[in-house]
This record gives C-alpha cells, structure tokens and sequence, in this order.
C-alpha cells in the first residue's frame, strides 16, 4: 500500500534527467504471431488454468546485434506437457453467459529476487520481494490479476489490495478466479455480459507497471454474444495464420478475420541473467511521467508485417502499457492519403460505427476497427502512429522517434478465403443513455500531481490531495442507484482514468457532446485540460463496510487507520482534522484480512501505468441497501436485488 516516501522525488527527478536511448531495428522483417486461444474445453466448460512462469521468449529484434533470448514474466497455459512461455499472454475466449473460472498459480522465482533494479546474489534480476523501484519497501512478489472490463465480485476482480497468490511458502500459491459474465442495463436484458473486448493483468498495488512491462499483462479476454449482429470471422487458424485443421503441433489461434492486436512499446538492452550479462533483455526502468521504449511491438513482435485477403477484417486492438498513447491511421505504402477505418467497438462493447481517419487509443482502452482491404488487393498498407499534432496525432508521453513512428505493416493478397459480405453499417447495438440512469449522487475527481504523487482529489468534499492506501476508500455508491462522476484534468498530461466493475455512459466532454467514438466505455481518455462527465450504476455485488474498532478512533491507532494521514493539500485547501462522508478508513491493525472478509474493494485509478503506482488510484465501495451485506454471485436475473 501506499506510504509517504522521499524515493518518489527522487525518482521523479532520474527520470527527468536519463531519459531513454534511441534504436533502431529492421522493421517489417517478421510475420505478426497470433496469440494462442483458450476456448471451449473437450469436457463442456470454460476452466482454464495459467501458471506464473520466468521463460526465455524468443523475441528477435533484426538490426540489433545479438540473438538472445529475451527473459519474460509469462502467464503461459498449462496442462500442454512442456509449459509455453506465453508473450503475450494467451487470448481467453468464452461465450457470454457461460460461468469461466481461470485458476492462476505464481511459480515465478525471478520475482522473488530481493534487488528490485538489478540481479541479486541468486541471479534473480530485478525482483520485487525487498521493495520496488518507486520506493516501497516489502516485499511485492504477490500476484492480484485483474479482468479488466468485466462485472465481478472484487474477490475475483483482482483487487489490488487483497486476495494475493503468493511466490514463496506453501500457502496461497494459486487462486481461482470465477466470472458468471451476467450482467443487464438499460438497453440490455438478455441477462449476459454484452460482446465485447476485454483483457488480463496484474494489478498488484505498487507493482503493476514493473510486472507488466516484463510480460505479465496483455491477454485478450473476448465474450462472444450471439445479441450482436455479425462480425468478420472467417475460417479458423493457428498461430502462424494458416487454417487451422487440428493436425498434430497446431495450436488454436482464432479466427481468419477476427484479429487481437496488442501494441506496446519495449526497451531492450544488456542485463545480468542467471549470472551471464545477455543481450535483447528488456530492463524495466520506473519513470515518473510513465517509463516507455523505443521497439513498438504487436503481439510480440517488433513492427511485424501481416499477409491478409482482399476482404473486410475485425481488428481487436488493446494497448496494455505502459504509457505511451497511440494515434492510429493507415496509409498506402508510398501515399500520404489516410484510409478510412471504421470503429465499431468501444471498451464496453458494440456502439455504432464510426469512421475514423485517425484512432487516437489510450492505455488499457480497446477500440474494434473493421478494415475494408478489398479495394487493396496487392496492395502495401502502413498501420501508423500519428506523432505530429499537425497531423492529428501527439507524442504521448514525450519520447517519440522515427522508430515509434510506424506500427506495422499489411501485405495484401489477391484471393479469399471466405467471403461473408458483411455491411459495416449494420454492425450497431443499442447502449444505454445519460437519460436511462437519473443520478441520486454526484462525485467529483480531479487527476493531478504534486512533486512527488500522481493523486486524486476528490473536489465535491474538499481540496485535499489523495494518495493511494489499503486502509481506506474515498466513495461508497449504493447498489442499483445511478450516479454521475465528473473525471477532470487540469495538467499538460494525459491520463487513462479506469472504473473497476460497472460500464459508463459518457454525458458531456468538456461541457459539450460527446464524441461518437467515446459513449460506452470503462477506461476515459483524459487529455490535457479535459474533463469528462459520466454515469454509472453498480448492480449485482456488494461488499461490507470494514471500519474498527466499534469504539471509533483514537489517537493510539496506527496512521491511516482511523485518520486522513493520507490526504494533503497543496491547493490551498484545508485538510480535514477526522474522516469524512466517503473518507473512511478500513481495518485497526490488520486492514487487509477485515476488508477481505468484508469482500475486497473496487478501485478507481489512472491506467498510465507508473502514474498508477505513484499513487494515483483510490477505492471504492458498493453498498447494500440496507447496508451491511457482501454479495459475491450475480443476482437473479441480473441488476434484480439490493442486498
């Protein structure tokens, strides 16, 4: 949990003097891998099980002089004899409706190594068991795996604070994370999770940026809804593309037409592995604006090529961190027309189609994108990253090249497969509106930084500056009762701020409309100077309030437990001198274990991934009506009960 610390200063101010070195590899020399699927298992269910695992992938990067193997933290799938090092990890893909479980075991022993930014006397290299590189002491190897976009019970959200598998010991290893994928709203009572793109990570308070760099985050969580209209599909096909047959040593990668692209950016240099200095390692360094790399990498591999047909493709594309925001557009090789593509998907599923010359995609935000290559057949097209405000574009957070310049590239054939004639216009699914949920209550947030924090205030209560911390949650919505949050940006930077749990509707951005692209979401692009108006209303689970002693607060009882220790101003604001309405602390001495047994948190954070672990993240409660109630299952139907 979060602790005052002078470390964050100096952090902050490393990062402003290092920066990042520039290189350059041979782009476009390396068909893109389609991640492996986890579907429907041979005995009728969706159990899927995924282990923790230190693995040498073998990521090569043309241009660079050596061709070791890269040393990834992977979610890698078990049960198939010799375990895969997944990178990224596998994509998850379920019916809605269908209860999944996915039982995670953490065998990662790097992680357990105690020299959180080189290679301890194990040969373990930058483990978390002695502190992190933001400077939290403790150890930090515990795993909490969060399904972002999903609507579950916090003890299987993967709350950042409790409910950890641990590296080490005999207990607590593994952990069984269940999602019933039930969910109703307003223009949606089929009783299921609407279609939709989702994925996985860790989410382990204070750690989550060094854990994701390093490989563990990135797989694609998709629900299929047979109450969507139809979408490009195809025939089905393994890693490498070809069709898939089920032949001995081919492995399940989806669809023809229906492609998850993860694109993230690495850094790769020289580290101590195991005790031998090798080359193509990728060294996490915390910077306080948002630690970046100068390789763009799909779905682990640096700036691949794509051989595709002449036909309509459904591109499922998710920028898992850690901070560099993409501006997307297409373009003939040797052209500088822009090539229109048409988003279809928003975070929380199908919306309207929108045609977009430029998709600007945030971290953790997912956008579906139909491309129609028809007009293209033998054809040359570049995915690009649009870096020039001239153009459209930004370069978020600061470190841009040539060589973040270009994403990937689309070889285009001249035959199809399959043909399905699908008309993009009718790819639309009604959502709810600002006018479906009146709210009873109204929050403020604003997203700010001090010198040392990324923090959170809470302007509807006061000016005092928040900093994350387990014992104590800033809001409490009661179940089944809409209200309206305003997310508010005063900075020169760029925020992707994330609401665990429940879908929102977007009222205003900026005091005027909202844009087409952005209705229907869970992770906000907060740009500069920006401020977006949402509703939402929690249904289903609910957790218990926490707070001890009966007897209330003394000054005896550790900080944070029972006080606003955790909340400052630099504002010119007053503090307040006790808890607050919606400022309330969890837990005594032993916050963590009565919150769990209360039934955990959800959490409320930017998902600028290092911005997130200097504190810019808050908690939540969801209230019974009457209060005093942990729920855990989805009520019958869905949305239905109050306590």
């Amino acid at each position: 949990m979060k602790k005052c610390s002078i470390f964050y200063g100096a952090i902050f101010f490393l990062g402003l003097l290092g920066g990042t070195a520039q290189a350059t590899h041979t782009k476009f020399t390396q068909p893109l891998k389609l991640p492996p699927v986890l579907g429907l298992q041979p005995n009728g269910t969706y159990n899927f099980s995924i282990s923790l695992e230190a693995k040498d992938a073998d990521i090569s990067v043309p241009g660079l002089s050596s061709s070791d193997k890269t040393r990834m933290w992977t979610l890698s799938r078990t049960g198939l004899g010799t375990l895969v090092g997944d990178f990224p990890p596998p994509t998850i893909r379920v019916k809605t409706g269908n209860t999944t479980q996915l039982t995670v075991a953490n065998n990662l022993n790097d992680i357990q190594g105690t020299d959180p930014n080189g290679t301890d006397s194990s040969g373990r290299f930058q483990g978390l068991a002695n502190g992190t590189q933001n400077g939290i002491s403790g150890d930090h190897s515990e795993i909490s795996i969060h399904h972002h976009g999903s609507h579950v019970a916090p003890v299987s959200d993967g709350w950042a604070c409790g409910f950890y598998i641990k590296a080490s010991g005999t207990a607590n290893r593994s952990f069984t994370y269940t999602y019933f994928l039930q969910e109703n709203d307003a223009k949606n009572n089929t009783n299921n999770e609407r279609g939709t793109t989702e994925w996985y990570h860790n989410h382990r308070v204070d750690a989550t940026g060094h854990t994701v760099w390093k490989g563990l985050g990135g797989g694609m969580f998709i629900i299929d809804d047979p109450a969507d209209p139809q979408l490009p599909k195809g025939p089905t096909v393994d890693t490498t593309g070809a069709l898939f047959t089920g032949s001995s040593g081919q492995v399940f990668a989806g669809f023809k037409y229906d492609v998850s692209l993860a694109i993230r950016d690495l850094q790769f240099a020289d580290a101590n592995i195991g005790g031998t200095i090798r080359h193509n390692q990728i060294p996490y360094t915390f910077t306080f604006e948002g630690s970046t790399g100068d390789h763009i990498m799909v779905n682990g591999v640096p700036q691949p090529f794509f051989k595709v047909e002449p036909t309509k493709y459904l591109f499922r594309i998710l920028v898992p961190g850690n901070s560099r925001k993409y501006f997307l557009r297409l373009q003939q090789l040797g052209s500088t027309t822009n090539i229109a593509m048409v988003q279809v998907m928003q975070d929380a599923g199908i919306v309207s189609p929108v045609s977009r010359t430029i998709i600007p995609i945030g971290i953790a935000e997912r956008v579906g994108i139909v491309i129609d290559f028809g007009p293209f057949a033998g054809k040359t097209l570049i995915l690009q990253n649009v870096q020039s405000t001239r153009d459209g574009g930004d370069c978020v957070p600061g470190n841009c090249s040539t060589a973040t310049s270009e994403i990937m590239q689309f070889q285009v054939g001249t035959t199809v497969t399959q043909q399905e004639n699908i008309n993009v216009a009718n790819i639309t699914r009604a959502v709810p509106t600002p006018s479906d949920l009146t709210p009873v209550v109204k929050r403020s947030f604003r997203f700010d930084r001090t010198p040392a924090f990324w923090v959170i205030v809470r302007e509807d209560l006061d000016q005092a500056d928040r900093i994350m911390d387990c014992d104590r949650y800033d809001s409490d919505p009661v179940i089944n009762t809409a209200e309206e949050w305003t997310f508010r940006n005063p900075g020169n930077w760029t925020h992707s701020i994330h609401t665990h749990d429940v879908d929102q509707v977007c009222v205003s951005r900026n005091g005027a409309s909202c844009p087409a692209s952005d209705q229907f979401k869970e992770t906000w692009p907060l740009a500069p100077n920006t401020t977006f108006v949402v509703r939402l209303k929690p249904t289903d689970f609910t957790q218990k309030d926490a707070d001890t002693p009966a007897g209330g607060c003394s000054s005896s009882q550790p900080s944070g437990d029972c006080s606003n220790a955790h909340l400052f101003s630099t504002t010119g604001g007053t503090v307040p001198s006790a808890p607050q309405n919606d400022v309330v602390s969890d837990g005594a001495t032993s916050p963590v274990p009565n919150v769990e047994a209360a039934g955990g948190r959800y959490m409320l954070h930017c998902h600028v991934i290092e911005h997130e672990d200097t504190a810019m993240m808050t908690q939540f409660r969801v209230e019974s009506s009457p209060d005093g109630t942990t729920r855990t299952t989805p009520c019958s139907p869905p949305g239905s009960c109050t306590q």
